[in-house]
């Protein structure tokens, strides 16, 4: 009789004790605390790959602009490095309407955005001779191009040369 009175007072408790409350509620905030701090965590690696996938993209389109530029002089027999006379940076975009390039000598940034968020900076040189400035008579150009998209920023580079279309 006294085994089966300890086992029923057992089951028929009701009440929590204070420190089993606090217990509980201890295991579960930190619960909710390291999951909370790995979703914030995750977000933020999300986001910074994100820009820094962003950023390589538009790097890697700068030297493709630049490669393209290259390559349509070359098809109307024309000096390679069109409107680019001189070492230094530009800024080159190309207008997807028009089909045509657009090519200005850079001060700073070529600022493409009005929050400075994104830039991007051509640098075309002699790789032959780095301190020569006249690149018209140069047979190979080194091009880098540089984007900033914001806080990332990217250097890509590659080297230019003549080349001739045979018939």
């Amino acid at each position: 009789f006294n085994m089966k009175l300890k086992y029923l007072s057992i089951f028929s408790r009701k009440a929590f004790t204070l420190i089993e409350a606090l217990v509980s509620l201890l295991i579960i905030g930190l619960s909710i605390g390291l999951l909370s701090t790995l979703i914030i965590s995750y977000i933020s690696i999300l986001s910074l790959s994100k820009e820094q996938f962003l950023a390589l993209n538009f790097t890697q389109q700068g030297l493709e602009l630049a490669i393209a530029m290259r390559d349509k002089q070359v098809e109307r027999r024309a000096q390679p490095w069109l409107g680019i006379s001189q070492a230094g940076s530009y800024c080159l975009d190309f207008n997807t309407s028009t089909n045509s390039f657009s090519i200005r000598k850079s001060v700073n940034h070529c600022v493409v955005d009005n929050d400075g968020n994104y830039y991007r900076l051509i640098t075309y040189q002699d790789f032959l001779n780095p301190l020569n400035q006249d690149l018209n008579n140069t047979d190979a150009v080194k091009v880098i191009s540089e984007v900033k998209f914001k806080n990332t920023t990217v250097r890509l580079s590659t080297i230019l040369t003549k080349w001739n279309i045979r018939q």
